[in-house]
């Protein structure tokens, strides 16, 4: 069978340098042998009208914080005959204009980061397309590998991360760096943990500094309230303009508290993925994890009170029940969570749409 060749439409910019999955995708795809990749927005006036292409594939940078491709490039995509999927990212925010996205130049296979079957519906109603969920980031083993075993890391418990907006309606992040920053002393705990965007790492430097820890602490990604409309966070962005001094718990009570039948954004981030790589333990808050990690199974649980806190530390302490959810952990990483296994999912998904 004659690899699928593919138009793969990425950015490469300095504001996603540390986000290691807008970087790993390409460079997957691009090694791949189901595809024969063309990659960079910068030729798209001569690639898009290629009759050997046999589909696009749009990747989380196309459209993430901002859209990256111009108005031609945009009535060259419309014109195209051929399938084409996107992988929407940052699920929480900018979704009428990731909407119109789609529905402008026609998304025929649709690739969320989310696992919500509700949050997965609202797309197929919206769109009428294929909808499939793949985790936003996979692991590249070459990069992302133990290094060095857990005794000899300085390091106990390691954290990065952005803060969160307070239209996600939690703050779990903060409160995270926060409660460990405090307690370290405490338990004895060299920590390393921030959420200054100036120290995050790109690639190397991340997959480095796991091998430095012993643990991390995490969380997931996104939110409770997974909107298509942007809806409550256009009311909280607009409330925060008119109260710059409101904090957190004032914009719970007046956008959350009485929320009715919320749908779940949350999502496996890939800095999870990347920690169990390097067989890492990790301290996480209680969640779905996509269905992937299992508390006790692959991650040491620690409740969102932090009630458990003292019992999750102590738990991560005894070597030999780290090491063996750690190296559960690893093998989920390594044997489903890798780039060359999530393409293979969307190779599945999009083969039925090339005719």
């Amino acid at each position: 069978m004659r690899p699928t060749r593919i138009l793969l439409l990425h950015a490469e910019t300095e504001e996603n340098r540390t986000l290691s999955y807008q970087r790993g995708w390409p460079r997957e795809f691009e090694r791949h042998p189901r595809f024969r990749t063309v990659s960079g927005v910068a030729r798209l006036g001569r690639r898009l009208s290629s009759p050997r292409i046999d589909a696009v594939v749009m990747l989380h940078s196309v459209l993430s914080n901002d859209l990256i491709l111009d108005e031609s490039v945009l009535r060259r995509l419309e014109r195209l005959s051929v399938p084409k999927a996107y992988f929407i990212g940052n699920e929480y925010k900018l979704m009428p204009q990731k909407m119109a996205f789609c529905e402008r130049v026609g998304v025929d296979l649709l690739v969320s980061q989310l696992s919500s079957e509700r949050a997965l519906d609202l797309y197929r109603a919206r769109l009428g397309c294929t909808v499939v969920a793949i985790p936003n980031t996979g692991v590249d083993p070459a990069w992302f590998r133990p290094e060095r075993p857990s005794a000899e890391r300085p390091v106990d418990l390691g954290y990065r991360a952005y803060d969160s907006p307070l239209y996600l309606g939690h703050q779990e992040r903060r409160e995270l760096a926060e409660r460990f920053l405090e307690v370290a002393g405490r338990l004895g705990l060299a920590v390393d943990i921030s959420l200054d965007p100036a120290d995050r790492f790109g690639e190397r430097d991340w997959a480095a500094f796991l091998n430095r820890c012993k643990g991390q602490l995490g969380t997931e990604a996104g939110g409770d309230y997974f909107e298509l409309g942007d809806e409550t966070r256009n009311a909280v962005n607009s409330f925060l303009r008119d109260h710059p001094g409101a904090g957190f718990s004032e914009v719970w009570d007046r956008f959350f508290a009485r929320y009715q039948h919320p749908v779940s954004g949350r999502a496996l981030s890939g800095r999870i993925v990347e920690a169990a790589a390097t067989k890492t333990v990790q301290i996480l808050l209680e969640g779905e994890y996509g269905g992937y990690f299992r508390p006790d199974v692959h991650y040491i649980p620690l409740r969102k009170d932090f009630s458990n806190l003292d019992e999750a530390v102590a738990k991560f302490r005894d070597p030999e029940l780290g090491c063996a959810v750690a190296e559960r952990a690893y093998e989920v990483a390594i044997g489903e969570l890798t780039y060359a296994a999530l393409i293979d999912r969307f190779a599945r998904a999009l083969e039925p749409l090339l005719g």
